[in-house]
């Protein structure tokens, strides 16, 4: 294990306390995260017991995007141990929402959400803009990684779920698309 310790940068460090901070901020109580040789287990209170730490299958994995929503090189679909890119999420809507006709879209990530590209600009969609399943809805930032999201269905904004720089949870509801 000192071999791999060895081995981490400073900004690996960094990374690593951003996580914790992530973290402590949720309201998750553990995390296990495996880079290479590398496993690291943080949480809050007592340790799960063994069979907790068992890793679940992991969910399906597709090529990086760029801020735009574009494959950022076409590659196929990776997971997380074939590949040192970060790993992207796959949005499913579902229909289970508050306003009967709605799809909630859910974060498949914990992470930062940003409606907006950068700083001043306008947001990606507001309440009433008409979406299509490419159109981008937000950025999800992980560890200085912006991944793009999309829309995945065809309808109009209902609501903005979250605010802008607001950290969220994996599962929880961004938007509401009345689909068309």
């Amino acid at each position: 294990m000192s071999d791999g310790l060895s081995s981490l940068t400073e900004e690996h460090v960094q990374r690593l306390a951003r996580l914790i901070e992530s973290l402590d901020a949720s309201t998750f109580d553990y995390l296990q995260l495996r880079m290479g040789d590398l496993e690291v287990t943080i949480g809050k209170g007592a340790p799960p017991s063994a069979p907790a730490l068992a890793a679940p299958a992991a969910p399906p994995f597709v090529a990086p995007l760029s801020p735009l929503g574009k494959p950022s090189d076409g590659g196929a679909p990776t997971t997380p141990a074939a590949s040192s890119a970060p790993a992207e999420f796959v949005r499913r809507p579902t229909t289970a929402s508050r306003d009967a006709g709605t799809i909630e879209i859910k974060s498949q990530i914990m992470g930062m959400f940003y409606s907006q590209p950068e700083p001043g600009s306008p947001p990606f969609v507001s309440i009433g803009a008409e979406v299509k399943e490419d159109t981008t809805v937000c950025l999800i930032e992980v560890m200085k990684t912006f991944n793009a999201m999309t829309a995945g269905v065809k309808g109009v904004i209902t609501e903005v779920c979250v605010k802008n720089a607001q950290l969220v949870e994996y599962g929880q509801v961004l938007f509401r698309i009345r689909p068309s």
